[in-house]
């Protein structure tokens, strides 16, 4: 391969280095309940108004359970392994709308650790209901 070629290329994969690097650390604030409805409202997530609020404690060892909820935050750029043994505080938020499609037995779990976003999910407990990411493709 000659020079130029190599330093092209090497260019390139520098290049989509830094890019993914900067996508992958991006980190959402939540200092308070308001930070967190602008979060899921970023994300074409509607809350129906004030949250409840409770603690868990993220397992230790994940079991296939928590592996599988772990997927569905590393599609979203999130990955809760940083945080085992760690508390975190679940913020659930009705759902009226999603992506501005009106929604029933829907709710938003976001999970906050250090005042930042560290992953959550949309569920909706329909018959044919599931759970999905808010950040990115849902479906």
């Amino acid at each position: 391969m000659k020079t130029s070629a190599l330093k092209a290329l090497c260019a390139a994969v520098l290049s989509a280095i830094i890019i993914a690097a900067a996508s992958c650390g991006k980190t959402y604030p939540a200092h308070s309940e308001k930070d967190i409805e602008k979060f899921l409202s970023e994300h074409g997530i509607e809350t129906a108004g004030k949250s409840t609020i409770k603690t868990v404690t993220i397992p230790a060892e994940f079991g296939a359970v928590y592996e599988r909820y772990n997927e569905l935050q590393k599609r979203q750029g999130f990955d809760l392994t940083a945080y085992r043994s760690r508390e975190a505080t679940v913020y659930t938020f009705g759902v009226v709308s999603v992506d501005d499609k009106h929604t029933d037995l829907t709710e938003a779990h976001v999970m906050v650790c250090d005042d930042a976003v560290i992953g959550g999910d949309v569920s909706s407990y329909a018959i044919d209901g599931g759970m999905d990411v808010i950040i990115g493709d849902r479906g």
